[in-house]
């Protein structure tokens, strides 16, 4: 049992396109989405087993708003607990979030805080249910119910190829066209990107900002290696002090946000669409200047990270000056000598430089990719 897992489920509202189960058979939280239904086989076998699975409904407002009442009391007597005061009730959320996430210290102090109360509300949740919390698996692991589907779906696959029509039936060709179109992507809503926000800012010594996890995982959307959820969170954690990152790396529902956000990347390079995204969604860039300096700093980690896989890019001096500016604009001793700022204007010019440029690196290696596969298949 993840603790943080169903502290999560507890604090989505959200419930119109998301649904929680607690499987009492594994004693896993199960995320379901309502963009799934039809689909998303886990769907089915909940149906059918409803005893087995506990729906989770979200707490009560009363509770949220008791536990920031508790932390401002917290807080000595200043203008900023004043402040924090008046926003205890405010809606949304996202007010009382925004004002703390003013004060880095506060912020830190804030994100201990509310994870230790949600906690202590996740374990009166299975203590209601009579259920004992238990050590969590390898988040590695496919989940029981996970496992379950995909057989679920191989039988029935297996079932739709017996049972194929003869004749000249136009069945299968609308099954192929669905399959091509491939799955929608399932975009973060806002409160997911301010826990993922919280998650990479909270990465002891890595100095993280969705600026620059943008920038990272831009970096490998557009680039040479393919990349697994799996492979998203370890090498972010791996920027870590230490190596070490806190009990939210292991949540499953933090590897769910973090492919969410790196797919969304792949979709918008995809779709023509794409350009870097400095802040959650709904909040206004006002630090353009340090937002892309993040953004070109993560972009950067992203390619040194495969630094082998891009060297045939490197080798082409149009495209090496192509990212030359992303690259100066990420190294330290060039930051140092500009004192870590650049002009508004340079920097709003760079963000739409950036929009152009990091769609013709996806293709590029779109085109090698294929290039190889086309060799290969002639082998």
């Amino acid at each position: 049992m993840r603790l943080l897992d169903l502290a999560t489920a507890l604090e989505d509202h959200d419930r119109e396109s998301t649904t929680y189960y607690f499987d009492s058979r594994s004693g896993e939280i199960v995320f379901l989405t309502e963009e799934g239904r039809g689909s998303d086989k886990r769907w089915d076998i909940i149906s059918n087993s409803r005893e087995r699975f506990i729906d989770i409904e979200p707490m009560d407002s009363r509770q949220r708003h008791r536990i920031r009442q508790d932390f401002v009391a917290t807080l000595p007597p200043t203008p900023l607990q004043d402040k924090l005061k008046s926003l205890e009730d405010a809606k949304p959320f996202r007010r009382f979030q925004d004002t703390v996430a003013e004060d880095q210290a506060l912020r830190k102090r804030w994100f201990e805080f509310h994870h230790e109360a949600m906690q202590k509300i996740a374990l009166e949740w299975l203590a209601e249910h009579h259920i004992e919390p238990i050590a969590p698996g390898s988040p590695a692991v496919p989940s029981l119910l996970d496992q379950e589907a995909d057989a679920l779906a191989d039988n029935r696959e297996e079932g739709d190829y017996e049972d194929e029509p003869d004749g000249d039936s136009d069945e299968g060709f609308e099954d192929l066209d669905d399959d091509e179109e491939g799955e929608p992507v399932d975009f973060l809503s806002e409160e997911e990107e301010a826990l993922l926000t919280e998650f990479v800012e909270s990465l002891p010594g890595a100095n993280f900002s969705l600026a620059k996890l943008h920038g990272l995982y831009s970096a490998f959307a557009a680039g040479p290696v393919t990349m697994s959820p799996a492979d998203l969170l370890s090498v972010l954690t791996g920027f870590a002090k230490g190596g070490k990152a806190n009990d939210l790396a292991s949540s499953a529902i933090t590897l769910d946000l973090l492919s969410r956000f790196y797919s969304g990347i792949v979709e918008a390079l995809e779709f023509e669409s794409f350009e870097p995204q400095l802040e959650q969604t709904g909040v206004m860039v006002t630090e353009p200047s340090a937002a892309i300096i993040s953004w070109c700093n993560g972009f950067m980690l992203g390619v040194d990270h495969y630094k082998s896989a891009w060297e045939s890019w490197f080798k082409d001096p149009r495209r090496t000056q192509a990212i030359s500016f992303i690259k100066e604009t990420s190294n330290p001793e060039t930051l140092r000598k500009t004192e870590n700022t650049i002009e508004e204007e340079t920097a709003w010019n760079m963000i739409a430089r950036i929009s152009e440029l990091v769609p013709l690196i996806h293709a590029y290696w779109a085109f090698e990719s294929a290039l190889d596969g086309y060799l290969a298949d002639r082998e």
